[in-house]
Formats: C-alpha cells, sequence, structure tokens
C-alpha cells in the first residue's frame, strides 16, 4: 500500500498537521529536531505526496497538457523535449498527445486532457486543410475555458494567446542567401499551404526575389508536407526546371532531397545548393552540414511556458499581441556560389 502522511506522522511522532506543516509550510515554530525527525521518516518510508489529493484540496493538477501533430517529426520531438524542460522548471508535469496529424485526435485530446483536469494546454497544431475542422478545434477549446497557448500551425485569427517564429523573416534571409550566391533559379518545397507559416516563408521568397529583379516564378513551387518523402518526391520535378539551388520549408524535406539526390550522381553544394529550415541536430551531423534558418526553438517554448503558467495564475490574456521571435540564418556546408 501506498504511505500516507499519517504512516509518516507515526513515525517520527507527531501529528499528520505538524508533517504537512514541514513540507509544505515553512513555520518557525516548529523545531529543528521535529524537521529533521519528519524528513527522517519520509526519507525511511519513500513517502511521496498524493497530487490527487492535493489537486482536489487546491482545484489545481500541476499538471500542463502539449498536443503536437506528429512527434515522429525530429523539429517536433526536439520543440516537445524544450516545453517539457521549461515545465519542469515551474514544478509543473506534463502529459504529451500525438495528434498523428488529425483534427480528430486534436480535439479527443483536448476533452481527455479536460477530464485530467489540466491546468493548461499548449496546441502545435490548431489549423487544419479542412476549415470546418479548425474550426471544431478552436471552439472545442473555448468551450473548456482552459488557459491555452497556441505555437506553430495556428490560424490568422483566434481568441488565444500565440508565440511562433517570424516566418516571412525566414524565408526572406533563405532566398536572399541563394541570390547572394548568385543562384537566379532557384526550386521551393513548402509544407502544405494551407498553414499560415508556409504562407508567410513564400512571401519572404517573394520579397528577396522582388529586391533582386528576378520574377516569381509558381512553377518552381512544390507543395508537398513536412516529411522527408516530400523532398524525395519533389527532386525530380525540380531537377527538370534546371534549378541550380533549393529552400525547403523544413530540414526534414532537406533530408529527402540529400537521400534521392544520389541517385541522380549529384553532389550538394557543387551541383545543386540546399537550404533548409528549423535547424535540428541532425543537420550538423550529415554531410554536407545543412545550410538553414535556426528556429528560436528554446526561446520559443520557455516563452510559451511561461506565459501559459501566468495565465493560469490568473493573468489576463493578451489576444491581440502575438509573440514573435526572428529566425537566423546558419551558414554551413550545403550552399555555395553558382558557377553556372
Amino acid at each position: 500500500m501506498r504511505t500516507t502522511i499519517k504512516d509518516v506522522a507515526k513515525r517520527a511522532g507527531v501529528s499528520a498537521a505538524t508533517v504537512s506543516l514541514v513540507l509544505n509550510k515553512p513555520n518557525p515554530s516548529i523545531s529543528k529536531e521535529t524537521r529533521e525527525n519528519v524528513m527522517k521518516a519520509v526519507k525511511e518510508l519513500q513517502y511521496r505526496p498524493n497530487r490527487l489529493a492535493a489537486s482536489l484540496a487546491s482545484k489545481k493538477s500541476n499538471t500542463i497538457g502539449l498536443i503536437v501533430p506528429d512527434n515522429s517529426n525530429l523539429f517536433l520531438a526536439e520543440f516537445s523535449n524544450c516545453i517539457e524542460t521549461a515545465i519542469s522548471k515551474h514544478n509543473y508535469a506534463m502529459i504529451l498527445g500525438n495528434a498523428s496529424n488529425s483534427a480528430k485526435k486534436t480535439i479527443k485530446y483536448l476533452y481527455d486532457f479536460s477530464d485530467r483536469s489540466v491546468d493548461g494546454i499548449i496546441l502545435v497544431q490548431s489549423i487544419f486543410e479542412n476549415p470546418e475542422h479548425t474550426a471544431t478545434c478552436i471552439e472545442a477549446l473555448a468551450n473548456l475555458q482552459i488557459p491555452t497557448i497556441l505555437s506553430d500551425r495556428f490560424p490568422t485569427t483566434h481568441p488565444f494567446e500565440s508565440v511562433k517564429a517570424n516566418d516571412f523573416l525566414g524565408g526572406y534571409l533563405a532566398m536572399k542567401h541563394l541570390l547572394d550566391m548568385g543562384h537566379k533559379h532557384i526550386g521551393i518545397i513548402a509544407g502544405e499551404m494551407y498553414f499560415p507559416n508556409c504562407i508567410e516563408r513564400l512571401e519572404g521568397c517573394k520579397k528577396a526575389l522582388a529586391e533582386a529583379g528576378i520574377p516569381f516564378d509558381p512553377s518552381l513551387v512544390y507543395e508537398g508536407d513536412f516529411q522527408m518523402s516530400s523532398g524525395a518526391a519533389a527532386l525530380p520535378y525540380l531537377l527538370e526546371k534546371n534549378v541550380t539551388a533549393i529552400f525547403t520549408f523544413n530540414d526534414m524535406i532537406a533530408y529527402g532531397v540529400y537521400k534521392a539526390l544520389s541517385n541522380y550522381n549529384l553532389k550538394i553544394p557543387e551541383d545543386i545548393s540546399i537550404i533548409g529550415f528549423d535547424d535540428i541536430w541532425v543537420s550538423d551531423v550529415i554531410c554536407p552540414p545543412l545550410t538553414t534558418i535556426e528556429y528560436p526553438l528554446k526561446e520559443i517554448a520557455e516563452t510559451v511556458v511561461d506565459r501559459l503558467i501566468s495565465l493560469i495564475d490568473g493573468r489576463k490574456a493578451d489576444t491581440q499581441h502575438p509573440i514573435m521571435f526572428d529566425p537566423r540564418l546558419k551558414v554551413k556546408g550545403s550552399t555555395t556560389y553558382c558557377l553556372k
């Protein structure tokens, strides 16, 4: 049976109330000897506080629910880890829901987390290809009335706080880097274009092209998803367009390009330059290391958690001013000057 506070009190020779004061509410009236006896009993009996009982008394579970669209995606796995690290610093626990890119599973997790009495929710994807699914997700969040922060993939209008990267700037930096290297015929492998962050990255590309006096060619944009398979599928199409460089909307797509290029006896960056987006750790260990746009993961994760904790503690939500972090260009080995 689980050790109770009464067992600790009996072992230490004090009341249960005294044990509670020692563990939860430091009180100068309790002697040093009594505190030491209580803590000795706690250690000997391997006592752990009953979180369920505590949550019933305080009406707080000290638990935050995180829902990600795909935990097999290396970027999202790293983001989840950063969020969990930030949550633990606030002495909260985290439960993770992997929605498998499904609106239905996302909404189910929202209600499951509500049933588990989480104190707050972090939702990494709240927009879906079917607008009705997006509306249902946002409506479910509003009905649950749980403090919520949206991040990464969310609709342009919603009644919640949000934290994201400046995707427009990221797209601009990537395209400008390739243009500065002398590339003029540049392919783009995008994620799903119903995501606002993909639209913003493409708009950033268009701005860089306009500044260079190069017309935007929509035929050089291949719409895929954020999986490696998109890189492999898009490569033959873009090679037929005679591109000299490719900007992929995440690093995972770039890895697919790397793998597929071996079938064409082409080398990176001598024959084709590649730039990604995210700067996940694998991008440093592949050969050559991937030039990419560094997504400010840690800063975003810490801000998401800090803002959510303050909402849980009673701060009024600021739904009008999304918090945005600027990404950074990380030049490595996969881009070089165009000699064609």
